[in-house]
């Protein structure tokens, strides 16, 4: 299994860890290795519902998306990968129910896997995406 750092908002404003791996069946996402009270603490995403989500993605009107901040966006991108993802998938086959930290992680292997990319350059006229890192207080 891989193990990568979540995008986007898990468990309030705190990154976490989490591990996966593809196979045959789809993706397997295990977050025992992390800090969300999560239960399940394993979910499965079918091959199917893995390429609903790439469609989805592929078919959404515009490139670019944000990971954080609840519709509707003052300014580009108007369009929420976290809305997105339980869009493309209703009612996983799993039974286990959509949150932040899922999607956080889905996010994250989306990025790893090269199906999306970690965009913060300008977006056109006037318009920027902005990535805000803070100070350890």
């Amino acid at each position: 299994m891989k193990v990568l750092q979540t995008l986007g908002r898990h468990g309030g404003a705190q990154e976490g860890v989490f591990q996966y791996k593809r196979d045959v069946d789809g993706v397997l996402i295990n977050a025992t290795i992390s800090n969300a009270n999560l239960n399940p603490n394993v979910i499965r995403l079918s091959h199917a519902e893995w390429t609903s989500i790439l469609a989805a993605i592929a078919q959404a009107n515009g490139e670019t998306f944000r990971l954080t901040g609840a519709p509707p966006f003052p300014a580009p991108p108007n369009q929420s990968l976290y809305e997105l993802l339980p869009t493309a998938v209703r009612n996983p086959a799993g039974g286990w129910q959509w949150n932040d930290s899922w999607k956080s992680y889905i996010c994250a292997i989306l990025e790893h896997e090269g199906s999306i990319d970690l965009y913060h350059g300008t977006l056109g006229p006037q318009h920027v995406a902005i990535i805000a890192l803070r100070r350890d207080v």
